[in-house]
């Protein structure tokens, strides 16, 4: 991201200081993860089942190795995902759309590939898996059943279930379980994630201010004024001299930018974010106010305590496994997909 073309816009003013002009929550719309990003392959190709029933009238979007899927799959699929991610704009509920269609399309590339590697699994299993799959409906809610699993579940638990097993076959010889040493390289690499008392954090800051009520033409030359300094300062090697010709924050500009030391909740909750996740060295995105414009630099921390690698290994051993496991499974379906095909209707 450019930094430098990024401004953090907001309304309400905080006094920190005299001179100091941040603001309070932003307004600023932020860009949301979606897709296969917040969802890992479990949840991909096994979590949700298309259990749409086959209906003639319904389109084929797209048809895998001569198995079609259709527009209500994929509707179906993707209403299930928006829930679990928790997607409701127009834009997201579109990137679902097509996310849903390529992880149909994977789902049924792994189940294809099962069976040519003739992978079976014994009907009791699958019927006693069958059971314990909770069915839900259109809002969400759970389905009450019954007592024997419809045929098109049993047999998509089965497909879900040819693909774990394989799949764990890839793993084993992938060696996807972190050893003791990723372990430990993780957790020296990054220690900064593992903060338990981030202690105090010493900014500064540089800023071009406004007038009161002012115009368009003074607010966009204030801005380009601001995006000028942020790029200058990134290459300045003496910041504080730097904030001392050039930021019109009098008070802290003759002390060069210095604004002293903060421990988190001492400043507006956007900022304290911000400066916290800003490593020492380096400058903020660009603030706006009503005062004008301003960016931070973080010039140093103290105090800040880190939880030890016992404490955190479970976690850094399971999410090292999850993207190892990821990085098997894409790489298995890039492979897969080559040698697919793999046929969009025209029509939809």
């Amino acid at each position: 991201m450019n930094h430098s073309t990024y401004i953090l816009r907001t309304t309400l003013l905080f006094a920190l200081t005299a001179a100091l002009f941040i603001i309070g929550p932003a307004s600023a719309q932020v860009a949301t993860n979606i897709g296969t990003a917040d969802l890992n392959w479990q949840q991909r190709f096994l979590g949700i089942l298309p259990l749409v029933k086959p209906d003639p009238k319904d389109p084929v979007i797209v048809t895998v190795n001569g198995t079609p899927i259709t527009v209500g799959e994929v509707n179906d699929y993707a209403k299930t995902e928006a829930r679990m991610i928790n997607a409701t704009s127009t834009e997201e509920s579109r990137a679902v759309f097509k996310d849903a269609t390529e992880n149909l399309i994977g789902r049924q590339l792994l189940i294809d590939e099962a069976k040519h590697r003739n992978i079976t699994i014994p009907e009791q299993q699958v019927l006693a898996r069958a059971n314990e799959f909770k069915v839900t409906g259109a809002g969400g809610e759970e389905v009450s059943g019954s007592s024997a699993p419809d045929p098109q579940l049993i047999a998509e638990v089965r497909g879900s279930m040819m693909i774990e097993k394989m799949l764990d076959d890839e793993f084993r010889a992938a060696k996807v379980r972190p050893t003791e040493l990723q372990i430990q390289q993780y957790y020296d690499q990054h220690k900064d994630l593992f903060v338990k008392d981030p202690g105090e954090v010493r900014i500064s800051h540089i800023a071009v201010k406004l007038p009161d009520h002012p115009t368009d033409a003074q607010k966009a030359a204030a801005e380009e004024k601001i995006k000028k300094l942020y790029k200058e300062a990134e290459k300045t090697k003496d910041f504080a001299a730097f904030a001392k010709a050039n930021s019109e924050d009098e008070h802290s500009a003759a002390k060069g930018g210095d604004l002293g030391y903060f421990r988190p909740g001492q400043l507006p909750p956007v900022i304290d974010k911000l400066v916290f996740s800003t490593p020492v060295g380096h400058l903020s995105q660009i603030i706006e106010s009503n005062m004008g414009y301003s960016f931070i630099k973080v010039t140093e921390r103290r105090g800040e305590t880190y939880s030890t690698l016992n404490e955190v290994k479970p976690k850094i051993a399971m999410v090292m496994l999850d993207y190892n496991e990821d990085a098997v499974v894409k790489a298995l379906l890039k492979k897969l997909s080559k040698k697919a095909k793999i046929e969009f209707s025209k029509s939809v």
